[in-house]
């Protein structure tokens, strides 16, 4: 096991219990796109075992609940560890969604800082933001689009080690190497949250990630791809 920049590196997966009713297989290697695709496969796989109540893909990780009355952790624990070195990898076709972004100013006050911490300019932060084209690779938090992968490794920015209030509803921002697009604000619900993510810009016209009214209700599934659009800059 290696550890980069506050990252802990397996060299070898690993299966640990959580409590009596779940089971986390942390991947080998870096975060990478092959990876994750694997731990996608595993999480369809597993979820039709007997006793298996639900899988939740992580980043590097897939957790797997079981029925305790009906499911057998340390069985399925062995069927993690035999399974995981055969589960191919392979490009998922995803969809791709395009969300245009204002950059700094009014929710995206952390622009500056993050743009000092590189010793570039705002506009140079935006532009390599939105070069890449980002995979939803695991759930996040809070409802959304989840933990997006793809960032510029020039933009690695380290977590904050004191979380500070930021503002909800279509948020961009950035932590360690990866970004993160919020759902839309919705009236009655809070206005802020305490984050240790920086926040770099505002999507105003971000879709609803998930809405009960439509069928299927998610607009985005694991491996589906957001593009970020330069929409300005602002001071």
């Amino acid at each position: 096991m290696t550890v980069n920049r506050d990252v802990t590196v397996l060299q070898e997966a690993r299966v640990s219990y959580c409590g009596s009713a779940a089971v986390l297989l942390d991947a080998e290697g870096p975060l990478a796109l092959a990876t994750q695709e694997r731990i996608w496969r595993l999480s369809e796989m597993v979820r039709e075992l007997e006793g298996v109540v639900d899988t939740q893909p992580g980043m590097n990780s897939l957790l797997v609940l079981i029925d305790s009355k009906t499911g057998d952790l340390e069985a399925l624990a062995a069927r993690l560890r035999e399974t995981w070195p055969t589960v191919p990898s392979g490009r998922l076709a995803g969809r791709l969604i395009e969300v245009g972004v204002i950059y700094g100013g009014e929710g995206g006050q952390d622009l500056p800082e993050v743009a000092a911490f590189h010793k570039c300019t705002p506009g140079d932060v935006a532009k390599l933001h939105a070069a890449p084209e980002y995979t939803i690779f695991a759930p996040g938090v809070t409802v959304g689009f989840g933990y997006l992968f793809g960032m510029d490794p020039r933009l690695f920015t380290p977590r904050r080690q004191v979380p500070v209030m930021r503002a909800l509803g279509g948020g961009v921002s950035i932590a360690g190497i990866q970004s993160n697009l919020g759902k839309p604000y919705v009236e009655g619900s809070a206005k802020s949250a305490p984050t240790g993510w920086y926040m770099i810009g505002r999507a105003p016209a971000v879709p609803s990630a998930f809405d009960f009214d439509k069928n299927p209700p998610n607009l985005v599934s694991l491996g589906d791809r957001i593009r970020f659009r330069v929409e300005r800059v602002e001071a």
